[in-house]
């Protein structure tokens, strides 16, 4: 008797979980983090999503926001006349980047997603780096794998190698629209 009690309960355990993850199908909790310039602060917001919604975000899942504040230090990217600030932040990727400039490199797209490169002579420091990144966008950050600075102007997901170095000031439409295979500078604003 004890053991069909057993059973019957267990049963009636198992159906209810069944039920309540059915409730709400392929339902995702994402994290959100904006970054205020001026103040410095950082705020994160939490939403949840199902398959049948549909959500324009401007921020990617929240990732390494311990490395996404902002350091004071500023950068200037120049492409043909346009003209794009970007406050780095601070971690020793964004601080290597900057002990670097001033540099003159080559734009370009890489194609099938929302970034674009700029290729590296030299590597940037991986010191206290995350294992990867989920990028933010409009977002500069580094790809160590391919050595190339990243502009993001859509969703890329998570990547393995990528370490977010600042906020650009552009929009997402400005940095698709950017030319490819145009000379790109690099220096402390």
């Amino acid at each position: 008797m004890k053991k069909a009690l057993l059973l019957l309960t267990l049963c009636f355990l198992t159906l209810g979980l069944v039920a309540c993850s059915q409730s709400q199908p392929n339902s995702t909790e994402t994290t959100s983090q904006s970054t205020d310039t001026s103040n410095n602060s950082t705020e994160t917001t939490t939403s949840s999503t199902t398959e049948d919604s549909t959500t324009s975000n401007s921020t990617a899942v929240a990732t390494n926001a311990d490395i996404r504040q902002v350091s004071g230090k500023q950068v200037l990217l120049t492409i043909g006349d346009q003209s794009f600030a970007v406050d780095l932040y601070d971690n020793p990727t964004a601080d290597d980047l900057y002990n670097q400039i001033p540099l003159t490199l080559t734009i370009n797209d890489y194609t099938g997603w929302d970034e674009k490169i700029i290729r590296l002579d030299k590597k940037l420091s991986m010191e206290d780096a995350p294992d990867g990144d989920e990028p933010f966008y409009p977002e500069v950050g580094y790809y160590e794998p391919g050595n190339w600075i990243a502009l993001y102007y859509g969703e890329i997901g998570y990547w393995s190698g990528k370490v977010p170095l600042g906020i650009i000031n552009a929009t997402t439409t400005e940095l698709a629209n950017l030319p490819t295979g145009k000379t790109v500078t690099i220096e402390k604003n």
